[in-house]
């Protein structure tokens, strides 16, 4: 994969972009990169989770929310390749074999890649704003995690008929979602609820990719006991390493 450098400008200059397309709590976010297909292949867009991460740090702390439709994935150091959870029967992780999440921000301030290379079907990624989570702990208070499946089937249509939550991450491409203060979003694996129950014997689903620099650099070999060394490349984990130190983020 190419390692020139790149800047927003670069792909201002090749893209249609749409920004304000998504409201939380009556405010607009999210910016909406379409690459041209014959580009595609072509550096910047065939660059790796990380780079996008980095490069495009102050568009993602300005809009929390961008979003490559379609692009190609590139499965360089993922973190975790997330499927339905009967496929990872096998891990102790809940991030692994939970059906519904708590909503969190992964690791703040850093900010968090999701890539999909096919549509999803049954899982989607919920996100909420502060006034969403704070609803969300005021209504689940008491719930035993057993119960987490059924709050999620309450305020989930809530969240999109309220304003205060979207769903995304179903369909192929790159997101990327801002963890800092300054958006104050959250997210949470859901379910695409009416697929499962129309299909209540669903054992898989297509493989969520999830980036995050933080993960990169510690906890790569916990999350999943079988990810392997597939798709590594340890000069880019030290660039990230490196990276990091220089920008010295604070939350």
């Amino acid at each position: 994969m190419s390692r020139l450098p790149f800047t927003f400008a670069d792909i201002e200059s090749d893209c249609v972009i749409e920004t304000g397309h998504y409201r939380l709590d009556g405010r607009s976010l999210g910016m909406r990169i379409r690459v041209p297909e014959p580009l595609m292949q072509q550096a910047p867009y065939n660059s790796s989770a990380y780079d996008f991460l980095q490069q495009l740090r102050p568009q993602i702390f300005a809009y929390g929310l961008l979003e490559f439709p379609n692009l190609p994935l590139n499965p360089q150091n993922h973190t975790l390749a997330q499927r339905a959870p009967q496929q990872h029967a096998y891990s102790s992780n809940p991030y692994m074999t939970d059906f519904c999440q708590s909503p969190h921000q992964d690791t703040p301030p850093y900010p968090t890649a999701f890539w999909l290379d096919a549509p999803r079907q049954y899982f989607a990624t919920w996100v909420m704003s502060e006034r969403g989570l704070e609803k969300f702990y005021r209504q689940g208070q008491g719930l035993a995690a057993s119960e987490l499946e059924a709050l999620h089937r309450e305020l989930v249509p809530a969240s999109l008929a309220e304003g205060w939550g979207l769903l995304l991450n179903q369909q192929p491409g790159l997101l990327l979602i801002d963890n800092s203060h300054h958006q104050s979003l959250y997210h949470a694996r859901t379910c695409n609820f009416a697929a499962q129950d129309a299909q209540p014997d669903f054992c898989q689903d297509e493989a969520m990719y999830a980036f995050n620099e933080v993960g990169l650099l510690n906890y790569i070999d916990m999350l999943d006991s079988r990810r392997g060394t597939q798709h590594r490349d340890s000069d880019e984990v030290e660039r990230v390493r490196q990276f990091m130190q220089r920008e010295n983020l604070a939350g």
